[in-house]
């Protein structure tokens, strides 16, 4: 049993370094697409998108702490990080239609 914990534990924390590198790589192009006409709007859209994908990421890893440490905080912090990924899915659909 502790192998099992160890490997799902191994697993959250990969899943949450992809995450946060997903981001970080969404940040920096959007930054290097900054430049020229429209230019805040394509960095917030990169951004967005890269944003919205670390954070499927970030969900799979709660969800994974969940089950090795099923708590009320555990359910918590699931539940706002799959609320936040539905508000920046839900902005990414309207800056589509506006835009």
């Amino acid at each position: 049993m502790d192998l099992y914990r160890t490997a799902v534990d191994v697993l959250r924390n990969c899943m949450l370094l992809m995450g946060a590198a997903v981001i970080f790589v969404g940040v920096v192009r959007g930054t290097l697409e900054a430049r020229g006409a429209g230019g805040r709007a394509r960095v917030a859209r990169e951004i967005a998108t890269h944003a919205a994908l670390g954070l499927e990421f970030f969900i799979g890893a709660t969800i994974l702490n969940l089950i090795l440490r099923p708590t009320w905080a555990a359910v918590a912090t699931t539940a706002l990080t799959i609320v936040v990924r539905k508000l920046i899915t839900l902005s990414l659909g309207r800056s589509a239609r506006v835009g």
